[in-house]
């Protein structure tokens, strides 16, 4: 094939925040330490920069993939394992094409991204992806953008053209977003605040069948409180500032409890923002049947030295998550406090702040903190994390 060189090694491009390089870079060295990373930076908008580490084993054995791509390695954003590097400087479709036709068959259902990076072209990435998807389908290759059985990526890099696939089975909580626009530009907050959570659920590998009331602290604008509400969990969120009711009023019978200084002017603006929606809105000492709403909004920022009185007339937690914009020991110090509503063995999600540079000590702290009442610590950079990092902890019981 004209220009185009069959991968001998295994080689794969690995996809890191740029922030956590180093670390990114140990733990990769800790499970394949014979291995050669070579890092290749790029600045794709203002406010990120993320590298790829090309990585070359020479053991091509199915032991050395599955080590990698099973390892649930705390700070990789993206593993792709490339088959075929295409030295090209003009776009091609007629070799593109061919290449990817070595790589899969015309029974598989497959999906087409193309991304472009440091490669200036007057065609746009998704024409790209549109047109070889159309020849491909004219040639009688099957696409299901829905539910593909394999991901096909073609990474246009300067002069290079890497092609590679990823088994939708073995990767499927992976994703490209860092090079997607559609996830740069209009979406709202809210919806990213579910992809965090989603991706936290799925990463750390969470039933939340099992799971029957959660206590989301730091909820506004509510996302985290809407998804795992979706997923059947009675919620309780926590927060000063009003949640987008709208959003999370999809038959959920909502309650909203505030203070003396705050209810009638929540009553005021709910009923002016939110027309035609049933929320409940009594004041915080109230005693209640809480049993008869599926969303608890406590309206107040929570004091840890009062949480008992805030607390008293609910069950004990499965599930704890935090999401506040305060520094690891700030956050670690508001999860240690809130033990006591915990039942044993319930499940912690935090994402913290990286509010220095020093991300090993704000690592260290976490662990450190944590481990006075949680055990199995996991920490991971999930994809929709920016500026942060998710905590996932079992409770221990340590305060009964």
């Amino acid at each position: 094939m004209h220009n185009a060189e069959k991968i001998k090694n295994r080689t794969y491009l690995i996809f890191v925040d740029h922030r956590f390089d180093k670390l990114a870079e140990s733990e990769i060295k800790q499970i394949l330490p014979k291995s050669k990373l070579i890092p290749y930076k790029v600045r794709n908008n203002k406010n990120m920069d993320t590298i790829f580490f090309k990585l070359s084993v020479k053991d091509i054995s199915n032991d050395i993939s599955e080590k990698i791509e099973n390892s649930n390695l705390s700070f990789v954003d993206f593993i792709l394992p490339i088959d075929i590097i295409l030295d090209e400087e003009k776009i091609d479709y007629k070799i593109i094409e061919s290449s990817i036709m070595r790589i899969i068959k015309k029974n598989q259902l497959f999906k087409l991204e193309v991304k472009k990076v440091d490669r200036l072209l007057s065609e746009s990435a998704k024409s790209i992806e549109v047109n070889l998807g159309n020849d491909l389908e004219y040639l009688g290759y099957n696409i299901d953008l829905i539910k593909p059985t394999v991901i096909i990526y073609l990474i246009i890099l300067k002069k290079f053209i890497m092609i590679g696939h990823v088994n939708v089975n073995m990767q499927n909580n992976y994703t490209l977003d860092i090079f997607r626009e559609s996830n740069k530009e209009g979406i709202r907050r809210l919806n990213r605040a579910e992809f965090k959570i989603k991706e936290a659920v799925q990463f750390f590998g969470l039933n939340l069948s099992k799971y029957k009331l959660g206590l989301d602290i730091g909820a506004a604008p509510g996302g985290w409180t809407n998804y795992l509400s979706q997923q059947g969990l009675r919620m309780v969120a926590v927060d000063k500032t009003r949640l987008d009711y709208k959003k999370i009023c999809n038959n959920k019978r909502i309650l909203v409890l505030t203070d003396d200084e705050d209810l009638d002017k929540t009553k005021e603006i709910i009923k002016e923002k939110n027309s035609g929606l049933e929320v409940a809105i009594k004041h915080i000492s109230k005693k209640l049947q809480y049993n008869e709403y599926d969303i608890i909004h406590i309206k107040t920022s929570i004091d840890i030295n009062n949480k008992t009185k805030i607390f008293k007339n609910f069950e004990k937690f499965d599930l704890l998550t935090i999401d506040t914009n305060t520094s690891p020991l700030e956050s670690t110090a508001i999860v240690n406090s809130l033990t006591e509503l915990l039942n044993k063995n319930a499940s912690l999600i935090m994402t913290t702040k990286l509010v220095t540079k020093d991300f090993n000590k704000h690592i260290n702290t976490i662990k450190k903190e944590l481990y006075k009442n949680f055990k199995n610590i996991k920490i991971k950079k999930l994809p929709h994390n920016r500026r942060e990092f998710t905590v996932y902890g079992t409770y221990n019981g340590n305060n009964k």
